[in-house]
């Protein structure tokens, strides 16, 4: 494949179309050597990463729903029921990557900035996975904010949501683009 088709053959694959299959550790090492090579302003590297399979995954679903869980009780407002849904997802998928930004302890550019920088990493992850026939999805559930002691993150660290990824057991169809004339001004 191409780049073009690498680009356009990208994407969002559901977690229930992910198969049950144990994903190879190399692949897992090129998704990661990949995204460790996306572009950043002033070489911060924001991007960490923390991997998770088998029990250490099932560990993570049942903390991050006793969390929720308890954070509810006390009359904060989670929704329940997408926390029951990404904590199923978490037990359904082969790999979840913890997609966390690190802010440069200088602070020499904007965090935006950082963002963006691991928005492109997960873009590097996502495209090689897409060349290698592998499905993903980057899950950004509304209480990411709560999970970040569960994660064991230190100050200046923030968590961008969860990379899915796994063999494809059912392909996605694409919902296409419009065309692309209609969101360009030439000046």
């Amino acid at each position: 494949m191409n780049i073009d088709e690498i680009i356009k053959n990208r994407r969002a694959t559901p977690p229930r179309f992910l198969a049950k299959k144990e994903v190879d550790k190399a692949f897992i090492l090129k998704l990661l050597e990949n995204a460790n090579w996306a572009p950043n302003h002033k070489s911060t590297e924001p991007w960490r990463f923390q991997i998770f399979q088998g029990e250490s995954k099932a560990n993570l679903a049942a903390s991050v729903f006793s969390t929720l869980e308890e954070i509810h009780s006390r009359g904060k407002e989670i929704n329940m029921q997408k926390a029951s849904k990404f904590r199923d997802n978490l037990l359904h998928v082969p790999v979840a990557i913890a997609v966390v930004m690190e802010r440069d302890a200088a602070e020499r550019i904007p965090e935006w900035e950082e963002v963006a920088a691991v928005s492109m990493a997960v873009q590097n992850m996502w495209l090689t996975a897409t060349a290698m026939d592998f499905g993903a999805f980057w899950a950004t559930p509304p209480f990411l904010p709560f999970l970040h002691q569960t994660l064991g993150l230190t100050p200046g660290q923030k968590l961008l949501g969860f990379f899915f990824v796994g063999h494809i057991a059912m392909d996605y169809p694409s919902p296409g683009r419009g065309d692309v004339a209609a969101k360009v001004e030439w000046k």
